[in-house]
């Protein structure tokens, strides 16, 4: 019985230690879970691979939906329809009637809101700067647009502008510069150009090279030079070969600058009478696009979290024709 025992025992044992061996369950569960330990630092790698992926993508759809929008804002906004706000408010129905805003009406402010702003509400008349925008894989973003008006604080009636010369030896020499304006106001600061700011009536009057005169055929101006072609940059202050000319006459040499503050460089806003406002050539235009990273939550920008992310943007829109 022993004998028999022992025979029908040992085939087991060789067939374990055999060319034609097979591997047991439990030898089978301890490889998984040692390839398991050792994928776990790999599946952290991809999976952190593809959030950051997530966000790159996101992140640069959200900088170029907001630099279009600012674009957008800038480029075809008139600069009297934005109107400050958080969000900002694109408005042109008060504005019936004046010049350069006949196309500018409801229906045309309507459908640019709808654009820039899909999904936004109407707010105090006009059209909230607010909306959803929702890239390809379905991810939404919050777009909202915050303007501040930069305005001219009430100034004296009788102020009038600044005058410096910026000195003979310009420009190779440090020009004389503005002191630091009093009342802190943004200030607008040009050099006098004879060739622009002399009226008909005065060169009537003016005439420095008639004819017969050692200067006959000499151009005067810039703008008279030959195929318009002004004269080069060093030499367009030095008035150099003019001489003998009246003490009143507009020169190029030691010119003359101008200093103008807000108020005085623009005119009253169309959609306001408080001198508080009213004065207004720049606004401060900010941007600002919120979304959320959690897929649960990617038809819901709005909700904070974990995945909430979001961008800032800004710029100045001047209104020059003021």
């Amino acid at each position: 019985m022993m004998r028999a025992y022992r025979a029908n025992r040992l085939p087991i044992f060789r067939s374990l230690r055999g060319p034609g061996s097979a591997f047991t369950f439990l030898e089978i569960i301890v490889a998984m879970a040692v390839l398991a330990v050792a994928m776990i630092p790999i599946f952290g790698i991809i999976h952190k691979g593809a959030e950051e992926t997530d966000f790159n993508a996101s992140q640069a759809y959200a900088i170029n939906k907001a630099s279009e929008i600012l674009n957008a804002m800038l480029d075809n906004i008139p600069f009297e329809a934005i109107r400050a706000g958080n969000p900002a408010v694109m408005k042109t129905s008060d504005l019936a009637g004046i010049k350069d805003y006949e196309k500018f009406d409801d229906t045309w402010c309507r459908k640019m809101a709808e654009m820039l702003f899909p999904n936004g509400d109407k707010a105090g008349g006009g059209y909230a700067c607010k909306g959803i925008h929702t890239d390809p894989r379905g991810i939404s973003y919050l777009v909202t647009l915050k303007v501040e008006d930069i305005c001219a604080s009430v100034a004296p009636s009788d102020e009038k502008p600044e005058s410096l010369q910026i000195g003979s030896g310009y420009p190779t020499s440090t020009p004389n510069e503005f002191s630091e304006h009093a009342r802190g106001d943004l200030t607008f600061s040009f050099l006098r150009n004879p060739a622009k700011l002399s009226s008909p009536k005065w060169l009537q009057q003016y005439n420095p090279n008639p004819t017969g005169s050692s200067l006959a055929g000499f151009p005067r101006w810039e703008t008279e030079l030959p195929a318009n072609v002004s004269e080069p940059a060093e030499n367009i202050y030095l008035d150099e070969g003019y001489g003998g000319f009246s003490s009143n006459a507009p020169r190029f040499i030691d010119p003359t600058a101008a200093r103008y503050t807000q108020r005085m460089a623009a005119d009253k806003v169309n959609y306001t009478t408080d001198d508080r406002y009213a004065y207004c050539a720049m606004k401060k235009l900010i941007i600002e696009v919120q979304w959320n990273l959690e897929k649960t939550l990617y038809s819901d920008p709005e909700t904070e979290g974990k995945g909430c992310r979001r961008i800032h943007l800004m710029t100045l829109k001047g209104d020059i024709s003021r």
